[in-house]
């Protein structure tokens, strides 16, 4: 009984020890540098995770939990640029604290897919998935490629496609596009989201100047042969402005994908391979015979590297 006794009081010094050593250690914050270096998986287990996932390695070593967050998409105000024909968006305080114990706003007047948003199939589609049927997998973190077309404006202007070769350039350059991913385009054209829909002159200079956009091959592509979940951008979605059909939309909604649009300057604080994004916000449902909403307006954070 001595023997285990003194078994005993060894091990609580110990522990005692221990807690008085990590107490004089500084407290790391849940998403920092510190917490980022302690969560990364060790060599071994990243591979593991790529070869059973089809997510490629760099991904795994940025842990959302411990990651940078970025913030991705616009503020939704009164002012914020409308996409022609849409609702305009319209509020007002119902209570105050001093009336009502308690501040409560109703919005009178707003779209759906106004401000920083998604699209749900039914978007396009009638009878396809609409925004409450989404699954889960939608709304957890994914791994996110962007593609910076900002030099490429600058030098010809904004009225081309991203095809499938600038898909497989890219590859080239960073590695395979991972399944269940958002490949977003980055145009530089957010700076301008504060101006509304005020129009100025000049090839870029208003929300609504020309921007390149997926061709619907590309988008055909992505889905097939990358088996990815969503395309996007910083301004109103993944469309060319010159393409009147909306084929990137289109595309991806009938692959059964979500659009993200208005991602905002954020998007550019984002590497083009190997960080993640998580979307998430309300799932409006409809009662009685309508299938649903087609989209609603939604947060977006991104997770990349301290640097």
């Amino acid at each position: 009984m001595r023997r285990a006794g003194t078994l005993i009081a060894v091990g609580v010094s110990a522990l005692a020890v221990a807690a008085a050593v990590a107490a004089t250690r500084p407290s790391a914050s849940q998403q920092s540098p510190a917490a980022a270096r302690l969560s990364a998986p060790p060599a071994g287990r990243i591979g593991e995770l790529a070869a059973r996932t089809g997510i490629p390695a760099p991904y795994w070593r940025v842990d959302p939990r411990t990651a940078r967050p970025v913030r991705l998409g616009q503020p939704l105000t009164t002012g914020a640029p409308i996409f022609p024909g849409d609702p305009p968006f319209h509020w007002r305080v119902w209570t105050t604290v001093p009336k009502s114990g308690y501040l409560l706003e109703q919005i009178t007047s707003l779209g759906t897919h106004t401000g920083t948003h998604i699209s749900a199939p039914c978007h396009f589609h009638v009878g396809a998935r609409c925004l409450v049927h989404l699954g889960e997998r939608f709304f957890t973190p994914r791994p996110l490629v962007v593609l910076d077309l900002r030099r490429a404006i600058a030098r010809r202007g904004g009225d081309f496609f991203v095809g499938v070769p600038a898909l497989r350039a890219f590859e080239r350059a960073h590695g395979r596009i991972p399944p269940g991913a958002y490949v977003v385009l980055l145009t530089g054209l957010s700076r301008f989201y504060h101006l509304g829909n005020a129009r100025r002159p000049g090839p870029d200079d208003d929300y609504f100047d020309d921007v390149p956009g997926f061709s619907g091959a590309a988008v055909d592509w992505l889905f097939t042969q990358r088996r990815i979940l969503g395309v996007g951008a910083d301004t109103f979605g993944p469309d060319a402005t010159m393409d009147t059909g909306f084929a990137a939309t289109t595309r991806a909604t009938a692959h059964g994908g979500i659009t993200l649009e208005n991602l905002g300057p954020g998007l550019a604080r984002m590497r083009p391979y190997g960080d993640w994004i998580e979307v998430n916000g309300p799932r409006f449902a409809a009662t009685g015979r309508r299938p649903g909403f087609s989209g609603a307006q939604m947060g977006m954070t991104g997770f990349t590297t301290w640097r």
